[in-house]
């Protein structure tokens, strides 16, 4: 066609036409602008035409395909003059009827064209209308932003209401928490009403608790990094400080004036007239009264506990000072302490610092009932029982430490207890090393309120002063500290946690245990310090000559069963007649009474080895008497101490058994020496040869000679008599061995001599003379010969003693 870009359409009809298709079609698309209009979208109105158009161009496509089919059909039916289906000459007719092939091929260009010059102009609309497309895209996308935005703004703004409204506390709490004394009533003096302020201290704790629970919202729900939640919490946690600030010194003032108040009551005022009693139960008293009133305070002290737990150690130690200023001050723990019977604090004081002492024991006052080993007179086997000529084997007073732990130790359990209670330092829900650092803060806390206690108990125990102490001091009392380790070894038991119940109750009777323990430290340390002096002196060897002959009992081995009597008399004051200590199951005092045993034998052993000691005789004769008096002298002394001692009794007898046979062998070797080394002769050839050539090596003649010398009955008798004589002098009176040692003497004459008659029977077939018999009958009338009377003339008693 002629068509162009001016000319779009023939005639005004066909323009029409095509206007009327295009009205009639709903291809139009509307949009809604911002000021809420609608108006006709350019971009997807070009969209859907161009899809209507291609629509329509392939539906006329399809009916021009089928009128040319058509078409078709009706060229061959004719030519062919066949027609299928009958008659089709209507059909035939209607085809003719058609328009011819040219005319629809020149409709068909024609619509090609102008749909092609559509499409031309489409795409120029569409060019020209693309920046206002795209300027409406952009706006479209801003206004969805701003939509999101404004939602955001919406959510934010409720949820910033919601945590400014969990910081928002009610008026009447915010004065409580910033002036917490106005709830607080005051009597006409100034001071603070207790009971009447019971309400105000309800209004404190509910303020605390709503403080708290703010600023666990805070941190809980978050917000923190947002300005007016930051600028709350400020506020609170401002407020917060000042509040606990002003419940610090509140409490504090409360309980001033409640210790004045309690102390200042005439019932609680110790007199002259008071015993140590009566005093203890008005120290008890005051302390029931103190913190029953302190109770009702104990709400602020958990407030203070979740507002801010790090002032709690500066309250507890002002109430540990208060504690330790007025129930339990110095002036009420002397009073107490000097009431006791045995006035061992007093008298232990007063001695030191006037410097009285015991001009009997230099370096003691009269008050001490400790001695050095050295000052204690010997025993002796023939008279086991310790004479005290000198008195100064006295009782310790024990009455005192038995009063103090009985009447003290439970007010210093329910000090422990208050305090984990009223500071709440035993929570059940904590781990392990948490609780030890709460023990550890009570433990200080009562360590302070109970330090005049500590003081003057560390006195009745025997614990000498230190040397940096300031006041009087006091020197240490040994044996005073070893019966106040076994009275608090047995006073522990009372405190020990049997059920495991934990909390408050398992605190304090922890506490109470270790201030036992600590005690016991602290004489068990002044007790070994002694022991450790006493070896010193033991391994000097005092009185034991350089050679070692006639050493007899060394001192130390003499006097140390005196000072065990000692120490089970005062071990047993005041006990019951049946009473016996255990020694053996304290493991302090069992460890250091055997090392002080081992010391002995230590001296002993020291003594026997060194190079100027004859080690002929002397040394086992040292070893042999010594061993057995330690032996016998404890066994003596009953099963406490036979217990305690064991070990060292039985490497004594080892010793006594070892040392005695060698001394027998040495003492009949010389002065059976013939008989001895002629028998040794004949038994080594014996083996060697046998019985019957016995005599070839040694001749019958000689062998007769020798026995005929060497073994009369007179000369028997004699060197028997000879060998005891010698066995009395080597061996000491207050030994009490020589009649043990002199029967195990006469066992092995037996024994020798029958191996000697054997010998002389089988290799000589002869009847040695005397026998061996003979030869225990000489040595029993050898014995009653000579040790029936003593150097001085009398008559000399004899007791039973143990064989070795």
């Amino acid at each position: 066609g002629n068509y162009n870009r001016v000319a779009l359409f023939v005639n005004e009809e066909e323009k029409q036409d095509a206007a009327d298709v295009l009205n009639e079609t709903p291809w139009q698309q509307q949009e809604i602008t911002s000021d809420g209009m609608t108006a006709v979208d350019a971009s997807a109105t070009a969209d859907t035409l161009i899809r209507l158009l291609q629509k329509r161009m392939r539906d006329l496509e399809a009916e021009t395909c089928r009128r040319l089919i058509s078409w078709e059909d009706e060229k061959f039916y004719s030519a062919s003059g066949e027609r299928p289906g009958g008659n089709l000459s209507g059909q035939g007719k209607e085809s003719l009827d058609l328009m011819s092939l040219n005319d629809l091929h020149d409709t068909l260009q024609g619509l090609d064209d102008e749909l092609e010059k559509m499409e031309y102009w489409i795409d120029e609309r569409a060019t020209m209308i693309k920046p206002i497309t795209d300027e409406c895209r952009g706006i479209e996308e801003e206004n969805r932003m701003l939509e999101q935005q404004w939602v955001s703004y919406e959510t934010l703004g409720n949820e910033l209401t919601r945590l400014l409204s969990g910081l928002v506390l009610p008026q009447g709490l915010m004065k409580v928490l910033q002036n917490p004394g106005s709830v607080i009533i005051y009597d006409s003096s100034g001071a603070v009403d207790i009971e009447r302020s019971e309400e105000g201290v309800e209004m404190i704790f509910q303020a605390g608790q709503a403080l708290k629970l703010a600023l666990d919202t805070a941190e809980k729900e978050g917000g923190i990094h947002l300005r007016a939640v930051s600028d709350s919490v400020k506020v609170l946690t401002s407020t917060s400080n000042k509040f606990c600030d002003s419940l610090a010194r509140i409490v504090v003032t409360v309980m001033e004036q409640l210790a004045k108040e309690v102390c200042s009551r005439q019932d609680s005022i110790i007199g002259k007239g008071d015993n140590h009693s009566s005093i203890a139960k008005k120290i008890r008293e005051s302390q029931r009264q103190f913190q029953a009133s302190l109770l009702a305070y104990i709400k602020i002290i958990e407030a203070l506990a979740l507002l801010k737990p790090d002032i709690l150690p500066a309250v507890r130690d002002a109430y540990s000072e208060l504690v330790a200023e007025g129930i339990m001050s110095k002036k009420r723990m002397k009073a107490y302490f000097a009431s006791l019977p045995g006035r061992t604090s007093v008298k232990i004081a007063h001695e030191t610092n006037l410097g009285k002492t015991n001009f009997d024991f230099p370096g003691r006052t009269s008050a001490s009932v400790t001695h050095d080993l050295s000052d204690y007179a010997p025993v002796s086997l023939r008279n086991p029982n310790t004479t005290d000529a000198s008195g100064m084997m006295k009782p310790v007073n024990v009455e005192d430490v038995e009063a103090a732990l009985g009447e003290m130790l439970p007010l210093i359990a329910r000090e422990a207890y208050f305090t984990a209670a009223l500071f709440g330092l035993s929570s059940r829900h904590l781990d392990g090393r948490q609780k030890k650092r709460n023990f550890e803060a009570a433990k200080k806390s009562v360590d302070n309120s109970s330090q005049y206690f500590r003081y003057y108990m560390n006195r009745i125990c025997g614990i000498a002063s230190e040397v940096d102490a300031e006041g009087k001091k006091v020197k240490g009392d040994a044996m005073l500290s070893l019966v106040a380790s076994i009275h608090l070894n047995e006073a522990m038991d009372g405190y020990i946690d049997r059920h495991k119940k934990g909390g408050d109750h398992s605190l304090s009777l922890a506490y109470v245990r270790a201030t036992i323990l600590d005690l016991r430290k602290k004489v068990d340390r002044q007790w070994v310090i002694w022991i450790e002096e006493q070896i010193k002196w033991i391994r000097t060897n005092p009185g034991v000559p350089q050679n070692g002959k006639r050493a007899g009992i060394f001192a130390s081995v003499a006097r140390f069963p005196s000072y065990l009597d000692h120490v089970l008399i005062c071990c047993k004051a005041g006990r019951s007649q049946d009473y016996t200590p255990n020694l053996a199951k304290i493991k302090v005092v069992s460890y250091y009474l055997q090392k002080m045993a081992s010391g002995l034998f230590a001296s002993l052993n020291e003594c026997a080895e060194r190079e100027t000691t004859d080690q002929q005789y002397a040394a086992d004769v040292m070893r042999m008497e010594n061993s057995y008096f330690f032996t016998q002298s404890i066994k003596q002394r009953g099963i406490e101490l036979t217990s305690v001692f064991q070990k060292q009794i039985t490497g004594a007898s080892v010793i006594c058994k070892q040392s005695t046979d060698a001394y027998l062998g040495w003492m009949i070797k010389r002065e059976f020496k013939a008989m001895h080394s002629l028998f040794s002769n004949i038994s080594r050839i014996r083996k060697d040869v046998g019985d019957a050539d016995v005599p070839i090596h040694v001749p019958r003649a000689q062998f007769v000679r020798t026995i005929q010398k060497e073994s009369s009955k007179e000369i028997m008798k004699e060197k028997i008599g000879v060998v005891y004589a010698r066995m009395e002098k080597h061996l000491s009176d207050g030994g009490g061995l020589l009649p043990v040692a002199w029967k195990a003497l006469v066992k092995v004459l037996y024994e020798w001599f029958g191996r000697w008659e054997k010998l002389s029977t089988s290799c000589y077939k002869f009847i040695l003379e005397p026998s061996a018999i003979d030869v225990v009958r000489l040595a029993k009338a050898a014995t009653g010969a000579t040790a029936g009377k003593r150097p001085d003339g009398k008559a000399e008693s004899r007791k039973n003693f143990a064989s070795i």
